[in-house]
């Protein structure tokens, strides 16, 4: 049982691998199965087809991504800040599956029902924590926009510091996102900037 698992998780790593360093076009059952060192029929068994593996590494993403939040609830409380931040950190360490789960990555790629439950369970996170923030911070903004807003703006940011459009470096990019996520919950405690930190050339 241990090794058709240690199967699965080689033919998840090696369709990781091909999508970070070669592209959604160089995704095929048959490039993941050599890559993984088994069959075709493998790949197929495990995941009946290739939207199937895909969606594996979308749902598997998505149950990391949710168990990152949630050891914040565990240590942090509803706090939005820490929220976002680790949703910054996890996007950035987990590069290939934050893009698979909401850059289209895989451009054919469709999730199932079930796939998308999983992931607007993570939402529910976010909400849960933006009711938290909103009844602290005595803000008028419904809980659905609040954390809407939150949503967009904390992806905005991870988007382009991922895309490499920021022209900032790691410190300066990560004071800058700490700073637009705090504006938007009225934190006036926004941090200083550095003038060696300004821009990367």
């Amino acid at each position: 049982m241990g090794e058709q698992r240690d199967t699965r998780q080689a033919i998840l790593d090696a369709a990781i691998a091909i999508l970070r360093e070669h592209g959604a076009g160089a995704l095929t059952v048959r490039s993941v199965a050599s890559a993984a060192g088994c069959s075709t029929t493998g790949v197929y068994t495990w995941f009946g087809s290739k939207n199937g593996l895909v969606e594996a590494i979308y749902v598997d993403g998505f149950h990391r991504f949710h168990d990152a939040q949630q050891a914040v609830f565990d240590e942090h409380g509803m706090d939005l800040l820490a929220l976002a931040n680790a949703y910054r950190e996890w996007a950035l360490a987990n590069p290939t599956h934050y893009q698979v789960m909401f850059q289209n990555a895989v451009p054919d790629f469709e999730p199932s029902e079930q796939a998308r439950a999983v992931a607007w369970s993570t939402f529910d996170q976010l909400v849960d924590a933006a009711e938290a923030t909103r009844r602290a911070r005595h803000i008028a903004i419904p809980v659905d926009e609040l954390a809407h807003h939150l949503w967009a703006r904390v992806h905005g940011y991870v988007s382009l510091e991922l895309s490499g459009m920021t022209q900032h470096d790691r410190d300066t990019s990560k004071r800058l996102f700490h700073d637009g996520v705090a504006s938007l919950l009225g934190d006036r405690s926004i941090s200083p900037a550095k003038n060696n930190a300004r821009r990367t050339k």
